[in-house]
C-alpha cells in the first residue's frame, strides 16, 4: 500500500500533503525534497522523504523542516528551512563539478501590525508542486516573445497568534522568485510594519550597487552613481541604504537581485545601509519621501499578496543581460486593444536648450530634424503651457504634417513636491487627470512624460498605476522620469514605454564629474539597471551642453549607445545641428536603428571592462560594444547566431581620435571571430546584413 503522504510520482502536478492517516496522527514525518527532471518533452516529478516534518491534517505543527525545489533544467535549487519557528532559504546553481550556493542561508519573514510572521512559525503544509510554462508578448522591451518557465511550491505556516502566511517559491533555469502571502479573507485593513528578507552573498564577492537616493527636492529617483566592484558587505555612504537592482559577482556566478510584480497594495522596497557579512536586507521607503505625504508601510485587507523577491543567476553575465523574468513575474497585460502602441525614437530639445519648450519657433527644428530621420516623436518638455510664438495646438498641426508625433511633460505633482515646473496639479488628481488625458487625444497627443515622483511609498505606486490605466484609457503612450524602477509594469500596462530611474546624460547639464565616468557608467547599466526594464538615460549625444563637463566618450561609443540601451521610446538628445553634422553612415545607421526588439543576446564582457551584446529586429541583427575602460583595447567576439553561410556586417568603430568615426566592411561565416579596437571610452555598432536567425 502506498503510503498516504507520498504524491503520486506519474502526475504531471504532485501533491505534497494529502492528508495524514489516523495511525500517523501525531508523528513526525521527514520533509519532502522536490526535483523537478525534464524528459523529453515531459515532466516527471520525483518526490523523496528526507527529514522531519509534519503534513497537513496531522495533530502536531512542527517548528522545523527543510525543502527543495529544483528549476525545469534542473541546475537552480531553491532550498527552504524551518528551524525553531524561523524561516531561511539558499539559491543554489549545481554542475558537472558539483552544487554551489549563489545566495548562502538568508533569513525570511514579515511583521504585520497585529502579529509577527519572523518568528514563532509552525509548518501546516505544502501545496501541489506546478510546472509553469506559457508565452506571452510584450510590445517592446529586449524581446518581443517571452516564455514564462518555472517549477513553483506553495508552503503555508501559521505565526504564534495562528494567521496563516504562505511562501510562493518559483525556481527557474535563470534564477529564483518568491513572495509572501496572507490566505485567509477579511475586509479589515492589515498593515506590514517590517520585512526581514534578506539576500547572503558568498564572502569574497563583488558588487556593482548604486546607494538608494537621499531625499531633497529631486529624489530620491535612482539617479545616483553606481559604485563598481567593491567588495559585497560594505556598508551604503548613506543610511537610507543600497538601491535595486543590485549586481554580485561571486566566484564563478553571477547573481542579480531586484524586485518584480509590484502593485498598488504595496511599497517599492531597497536595501538597508549596513550589509555586514554580506547580508544584504530589505528596507522599506523612507518616511520623509513626498514631502513626507503618506505612509512608508503598506495596508490591505486580506487576501494580499507582496512583490516577487527576484534573484537572478547565471555562469556567465548572459542570462543577467537576457532574463524576461522581471516582466515573467508581473501581472499579465490589462489592454484589449494594442493597436496604437507603437514604440520609436524621438527627437528631444531640452537637453540642449533648456527653455526651448517654452518657444515655439526653437522647437520647429527638432520636428523637422525627426522627420528628416524617420523617427516617430518628438518630445515637448517642462512648461511647454508658457509657450511664446505659438500655441501647443499649432506645434501638433506642424508636426502633424511631417508625420512626426508629439509627446507632452507633465508634473506628477501635488503636493508630494516642491518643483515648480509646469503642468503641475494635474496628474496627481484623478478628475482633473482623466479630464487632461481627454484633452490630449482629442487634441492628437500621443503620449505624456511624467516626472517627479520622488517616492516608493504604496500611495505613489497606487499614483502611477492610476496614471497608466487613464493613459491606456484615453491611448496615450507613457514616460516616466524622476521615477522608480521597472518592476515589469510594461507587461502589465503595455502604453508604459520606458522609464529614467537612472543617471543619465541630462547630468551633463550640472554634475561636473559625469562626463568624466559616463563610459564606465554606460558599461554598467548594461548589466544592472537596462536588465531590468526599459531605460530612459536619453543617449547618443555628440556635443558638450556644456562646455565645463565636456564628453570623454568617443563618437562612437555614443552611437553605440543607440543599440546598447534598451527604451521603447529611445530619446536622441543631441543638437539638431550634432545629428545633421554626423557622417553618412552615422545618420544612415540612426535612421534605422529600430526602438523594439525581438530579442537580446549577450555576447561577451564583464561591467569592470567591456561590453558586447547584439539585439535582433525582425531578420536583422544589430551589435554594439562599449569600452569601460580609460585605455584602448582589442576585443574578439563570436557571433552564435551567425550560420556557416558567409554574413557581412558593417560596424561603426572608432577611428584615430575620439571625435572620429569610421565605416568598416567585414565578412565572416559561422563562429570565426570577429576583431574591433575601440579607443578609450571607445565603442563600436553594427548592423549583420547577412546573417540566419
Amino acid at each position: 500500500m502506498k503510503h498516504p503522504c507520498i504524491a503520486n510520482t506519474n502526475t504531471h502536478e504532485q501533491n505534497s500533503n494529502r492528508g495524514c492517516s489516523p495511525a500517523l496522527a501525531g508523528q513526525a514525518i521527514r520533509p519532502l525534497k522536490i526535483y523537478f527532471v525534464r524528459m523529453k518533452k515531459q515532466i516527471s516529478y520525483l518526490v523523496i522523504i528526507a527529514l522531519a516534518v509534519s503534513i497537513s491534517g496531522c495533530k502536531t505543527f512542527p517548528k522545523s523542516g527543510h525543502w527543495e525545489l529544483a528549476s525545469p533544467d534542473g541546475h537552480t535549487l531553491f532550498s527552504l528551512t524551518l528551524e525553531n519557528g524561523m524561516l531561511s532559504y539558499k539559491v543554489s546553481i549545481s554542475d558537472t563539478t558539483g552544487e554551489y550556493a549563489v545566495i548562502e542561508d538568508s533569513p525570511l519573514g514579515l511583521v504585520r501590525n497585529d502579529q509577527s510572521f519572523a518568528t514563532g512559525l509552525t509548518f501546516e503544509k505544502a501545496s501541489e508542486a506546478e510546472n509553469i510554462d506559457e508565452t506571452y508578448a510584450l510590445m517592446s522591451g529586449k524581446n518581443s516573445h517571452c516564455r514564462n518557465n518555472a517549477n513553483q511550491i506553495e508552503f503555508t505556516f501559521r505565526g504564534e497568534k495562528k494567521g496563516k502566511i504562505q511562501l510562493i517559491a518559483r525556481a527557474y533555469d535563470d534564477g529564483v522568485a518568491f513572495r509572501y502571502r496572507f490566505p485567509e479573507k477579511s475586509d479589515k485593513v492589515y498593515t506590514i510594519i517590517d520585512e526581514q528578507t534578506g539576500f547572503k552573498i558568498p564572502e569574497r564577492s563583488t558588487a556593482w550597487i548604486a546607494p538608494y537616493d537621499t531625499i531633497a527636492d529631486w529624489s530620491p529617483a535612482y539617479e545616483t552613481n553606481y559604485m563598481c566592484g567593491i567588495p559585497s558587505g560594505t556598508p551604503s555612504p548613506q543610511t537610507v541604504g543600497w538601491a535595486f537592482p543590485a549586481l554580485f559577482h561571486t566566484g564563478r556566478f553571477w547573481v542579480l537581485l531586484t524586485e518584480a510584480g509590484l502593485d498598488t497594495t504595496f511599497y517599492g522596497a531597497h536595501l538597508r545601509q549596513n550589509c555586514e557579512n554580506g547580508l544584504y536586507r530589505i528596507m522599506l521607503p523612507l518616511q520623509g519621501e513626498a514631502n513626507g505625504m503618506w505612509s512608508n508601510t503598506a495596508s490591505s485587507v486580506l487576501p494580499w499578496e507582496t512583490p516577487w523577491r527576484v534573484i537572478v543567476t547565471g555562469t556567465t553575465p548572459a542570462p543577467i543581460i537576457e532574463t524576461n523574468l522581471i516582466t515573467s513575474l508581473s501581472e499579465p497585460c490589462r489592454i484589449t486593444d494594442l493597436s496604437w502602441i507603437r514604440p520609436g525614437r524621438a527627437s528631444w530639445s531640452w537637453w540642449s536648450d533648456h527653455d526651448s519648450p517654452q518657444d515655439f519657433n526653437r522647437l520647429v527644428p527638432f520636428i523637422d530634424l525627426a522627420s528628416e530621420m524617420g523617427w516617430e516623436y518628438s518630445l515637448v518638455d517642462a512648461n511647454w503651457n508658457n509657450m511664446k510664438n505659438g500655441t501647443i495646438q499649432k506645434l501638433l498641426e506642424y508636426a502633424a504634417e511631417k508625420k512626426v508625433g508629439l509627446t507632452l511633460w507633465y508634473n506628477s505633482g501635488g503636493p508630494h513636491n516642491r518643483i515648480t515646473e509646469q503642468p503641475r496639479d494635474i496628474m496627481n488628481d484623478p478628475e482633473k487627470r482623466r479630464e487632461e488625458m481627454k484633452k490630449l487625444q482629442e487634441w492628437g497627443v500621443k503620449g505624456i512624460k511624467v516626472d517627479f515622483f520622488q517616492s516608493d511609498k504604496q500611495d505613489m505606486i497606487k499614483l502611477y498605476y492610476g496614471i497608466l490605466k487613464d493613459a491606456a484609457d484615453h491611448k496615450l503612450l507613457v514616460d516616466f522620469h524622476g521615477c522608480t524602477l521597472p518592476r515589469g509594469w510594461s507587461r502589465t500596462w503595455p502604453n508604459l514605454l520606458t522609464m529614467e530611474g537612472v543617471r543619465g546624460a541630462e547630468q551633463y547639464s550640472w554634475d561636473p564629474y559625469f562626463g568624466e565616468n559616463a563610459h564606465r557608467l554606460n558599461v554598467v547599466y548594461v548589466f544592472t539597471r537596462n536588465a531590468i526594464g526599459p531605460m530612459d538615460y536619453t543617449p547618443v549625444t555628440f556635443s558638450n551642453y556644456n562646455e565645463k563637463i565636456p564628453h570623454t566618450t568617443t563618437w562612437a561609443h555614443e552611437l553605440a549607445l543607440a543599440v546598447a540601451f534598451e527604451s521603447g521610446i529611445q530619446h536622441y538628445a543631441d543638437r539638431v545641428n550634432a545629428f545633421r553634422s554626423l557622417p553618412q553612415f552615422a545618420k544612415e545607421f540612426l535612421k534605422i536603428v529600430p526602438a523594439s526588439w525581438d530579442e537580446t543576446r549577450y555576447i561577451a564582457g564583464t561591467p569592470d571592462s567591456y561590453v558586447i551584446i547584439a539585439r535582433r529586429k525582425g531578420a536583422t541583427w544589430y551589435l554594439a560594444g562599449l569600452n569601460a575602460l580609460k585605455e584602448a583595447q582589442n576585443v574578439s567576439f563570436t557571433l552564435p547566431f551567425v550560420s556557416n553561410e558567409r554574413a557581412r556586417i558593417l560596424l561603426y568603430i572608432d577611428g584615430n581620435r575620439a571625435n572620429q568615426m569610421e565605416a568598416k566592411e567585414v565578412y565572416i561565416a559561422g563562429q570565426q571571430p570577429v576583431t574591433v579596437r575601440m579607443l578609450a571610452k571607445g565603442g563600436f555598432s553594427g548592423q549583420i546584413v547577412a546573417a540566419d536567425k
